[in-house]
């Protein structure tokens, strides 16, 4: 499952992803491409004693599974809530 979320100010077509992956919710930096709309995932390398690692992954926070993560987005939300 991946619902991609495009943030209102982008000028570029920026945005958030929902993906759920082996069980696992995660939040996934996305851009949405021109031309067909295409979601494409944001990719980076890790770090490993200052050097990046050879393979990329996507840039993303895992939540948890389905519970932890609707626990966590809605304590994430309490608080911009104020």
């Amino acid at each position: 499952m991946e619902i991609f979320f495009e943030l209102d100010w982008s000028k570029y077509g920026e945005g958030v992803m929902l993906e759920e992956y082996q069980g696992k919710y995660s939040l996934v930096a996305a851009v949405k491409g021109k031309g067909k709309g295409t979601v494409f995932k944001k990719w980076c390398y890790p770090q490993k004693d200052k050097k990046p690692n050879e393979k990329a992954i996507p840039w993303k926070i895992t939540l948890g599974d389905k519970r932890e993560a609707a626990t966590m987005l809605q304590k994430i939300l309490s608080e911009l809530a104020g």
